[in-house]
This record gives structure tokens, sequence and C-alpha cells, in this order.
């Protein structure tokens, strides 16, 4: 593989990794601005309904994350479309 096709690989997988994380720091902080908002409320009483009150939390961060997905695909497509889609065919 030429050096200009691993250096295009390297990049393009730093920048999805750089809007995945971005992605998920802002599904973070909606669920948590949601839980102090009320709309995930944590149970008043101790036991059972903590443990699933846990699992519904992170549904609702995947849910949230996944709001995200179609942004971070269209800037990865966008990105190799700028590069030229050739640029990524191993030789």
């Amino acid at each position: 593989m030429r050096p200009e096709t691993i250096a295009v690989w390297t990049q393009l997988y730093a920048a999805v990794g750089l809007l995945a994380g971005i992605c998920s720091g802002c599904a973070l902080l909606k669920t948590i601005y949601d839980i102090r908002a009320g709309l995930i409320a944590p149970p008043s009483e101790f036991g059972l309904r903590w443990l699933l009150w846990f699992p519904k939390v992170w549904l609702h961060f995947q849910l949230s994350y996944l709001c995200g997905f179609p942004c971070i695909l269209a800037i990865a497509i966008l990105y190799a479309h700028y590069i030229g889609f050739a640029e990524f065919v191993p030789s």
C-alpha cells in the first residue's frame, strides 16, 4: 500500500473517532440534563427500582448517541469525497 493511502485512511479514522467522541460527549450532556430536568427521574426508594433505572438511563444515552450518528456518517462521506474516493483504494 502506498504511504499516501495509509495516511488518508489514518486521517479518516482519526476524524471519525474525534466526531464519535464529540457525539458521545453531547449525548452524555443531554442525558445528564434530562435527569436534572426530571425527564428521567431517579426512583425515590432503594431496591429493585434502582437496578431497573440504570438500563433506562443507558438506553436513553444510546438513543441520544444514535441521533448524532447520521451527522458523523455525513461528515465522513463528505471528507472522503473531498479527498477523493480513489485515494482510499489500496494499490
